[in-house]
């Protein structure tokens, strides 16, 4: 197991005790609202208590009024409309909202478009909107993408066809000549929170539409359990209106009414459980992403859209059966780019990885770079050759931004886009290797070895005698845990280790028990097997972990999810 280093937040800020008092909370959560950013009394409060007349007026984007105003003329003149979106679970959330929202107004009329991930790629595309065009379509409406289509938008212009692009992805210098752009990202958007994912974009299309459309509220509201779904499952910070968006949506996921949500729970085995953020993120989205991967992405619009329960159930199997696909030829990839790297040992040594490879499978390309971010803590950029040009996917650790350091190389590729810590490029076969290099060299320039040591944020060194219940409970205030607002992690010092075996199928995880001061306590490590071995020995540890309620038979108790083992000593037997 790779050690890494504890990076414990600096908890002298005095203003711990005073936001404890006004707010009568421990002073251990009132550090851990701080260690968020939030110091001031009406924020924490809002943080602590997120609600929906928190968010903020969709009108204050730029274009709002006038998209709103084109579509409500479509509802008006019953055109046809497209909804352009992504293959991603974002833009099939995305889809699926504004279809189950406005479907009604716009009967036979409202159409909508993925681009195949294995053909197509990324974003919008000329041969995909002529053939719209074929069908009668006068308005366009992009969700998650078009913020770069630049030739796409003039055609479209030129063929007297309107487009709204609503997205969340990093603007380019020069922007579409779209009809309206929402996007809390272009320059001069007016919008004062930019963290939104493009779900979360096309809900405030949606609840600006409900001024004009005021029946339109309540089933905004009956589908929050897809805003929180796509705002999850895209990785965007859980801080301002995308805290507020998930909670509502965590609570309508509770007890959903969409048929298709109510398969999928059913088919992976949560239903009747309470749904986290966790469960999202790695249980739930990879089987909706696995059809976008896998060369079907429609399907997962059907599973959300569809009110036939036997259909729905049908696609939640298929839905499982792609992602099995996917797993295997995720690990085929891994293990072809971890030879590489076995292979060349001084690719290790460099601050970043760009590897390539023969007809890999563009759908699991990203994935495989988050497992070697993982592995190695380094930016990785994946590349899929096909013939004389390549696609890639690239994924980044804290403080470095993928977005920006692609960018810089712009002049080797021929598409890219993307944000901070995920980014997708297009490339020519002949210039993998200057992209390679300058990709290399701005790495190199922009990390230090120390920011490629692996580490762990322990927000704080707690004492044993105060891992209690009512803690983790307390705790639980924070929820729902994501990006800039993770699950607290404490650190626990001189542990007597009781106990630890190995469990789960190959013993890949571990459950220990923990004794100190006269209290014993329970831990499970998920993923930490090969940790049984190097513990055989131990008689002391320090742990890190977050606190979970783990109920059994009826009875609670606090239950340590390990993130770290150390070892301070051992003995021979």
């Amino acid at each position: 197991m790779t050690k890494k280093i504890w990076k414990i937040a600096d908890n002298s800020n005095k203003g711990a005790d005073q936001l404890s008092e006004q707010l009568g909370i421990s002073l251990l959560l009132s550090q851990l609202l701080i260690n968020r950013g939030i110091t001031q009394l009406e924020l924490a409060k809002a943080f602590l208590a997120p609600d929906m007349t928190q968010l903020h007026d969709p009108f204050q984007f730029k274009d709002m009024k006038r998209a709103v105003e084109r579509i409500c003329q479509a509802i008006k003149n019953q055109e046809q409309v497209l909804i352009y979106g992504d293959y991603d679970v974002d833009g099939i959330t995305s889809i699926s909202l504004v279809i189950r929202v406005l479907g009604k107004y716009l009967p036979g009329k409202l159409l909508y478009y993925i681009p195949k991930r294995l053909d197509e790629g990324y974003g919008l595309h000329l041969s995909s909107l002529s053939k719209a065009l074929s069908k009668g379509v006068s308005l366009i409406v992009t969700v998650d993408c078009g913020i770069s289509a630049i030739e796409e938008a003039d055609y479209l212009k030129s063929q007297g066809v309107d487009l709204i692009i609503t997205d969340h992805h990093e603007a380019p210098s020069v922007l579409p000549d779209a009809y309206a752009i929402i996007n809390p990202k272009a320059p001069s958007s007016g919008y004062p929170f930019q963290q939104l994912a493009g779900v979360g974009v096309a809900f405030k299309l949606l609840q600006a539409m409900t001024r004009y459309y005021p029946d339109l509220e309540e089933k905004l509201l009956n589908n929050m359990d897809l805003v929180a779904f796509g705002t999850v499952a895209d990785i965007v910070p859980l801080l301002g209106e995308n805290r507020i968006l998930v909670k509502y949506g965590l609570a309508k996921l509770q007890h959903t009414q969409n048929i298709g949500l109510q398969a999928l729970l059913q088919t992976v085995g949560l239903k009747d459980r309470e749904i986290t953020t966790g469960h999202i993120g790695f249980i739930l989205a990879p089987r909706i992403n696995a059809a976008g991967r896998m060369g079907s992405s429609s399907n997962g619009v059907k599973l959300f859209i569809t009110n036939d329960p036997l259909l729905a159930v049908d696609l939640a199997k298929d839905l499982e059966k792609e992602n099995q696909t996917r797993q295997e030829i995720e690990n085929i990839v891994l293990q072809d780019a971890l030879a590489q790297i076995r292979a060349e040992p001084d690719l290790a040594e460099e601050h970043s990885l760009v590897l390539t490879g023969e007809n890999w499978h563009l759908g699991v390309i990203g994935i495989v770079a988050s497992k070697l971010v993982e592995i190695y803590n380094k930016p990785v950029i994946l590349i899929g050759m096909d013939g004389e040009e390549g696609r890639g996917s690239g994924r980044s650790i804290p403080g470095f931004n993928l977005f920006n350091a692609i960018e810089a190389c712009s002049q080797h590729l021929i598409r890219h886009g993307g944000h901070e810590y995920a980014a997708g490029i297009t490339i020519a076969r002949q210039s993998i290797a200057s992209f390679k290099k300058a990709f290399q060299e701005i790495a190199k320039a922009r990390l230090t070895r120390e920011d490629l040591a692996p580490f762990l944020k322990v927000e704080s060194l707690i004492d044993a005698h105060h891992l209690t219940l009512e803690l983790t409970q307390e705790l639980g205030k924070l929820a729902p845990y994501g990006p800039a607002n993770p699950t607290p992690i404490f650190g626990c010092k001189a542990f007597h280790l009781i106990e630890c075996k190995n469990v789960g199928e190959n013993g890949k995880h571990i459950k220990i028990k923990l004794g100190k001061n006269n209290m014993v306590f329970d831990g499970i490590g998920f993923n930490m097997g090969a940790v049984q071995q190097e513990l055989a020995s131990t008689r002391e540890v320090d742990v890190a972990f977050s606190l979970e309620e783990n109920t059994w038979n009826g009875t609670s108790q606090v239950q340590l999810n390990l993130k770290d083992v150390i070892a301070r000593g051992s003995y021979s037997h």
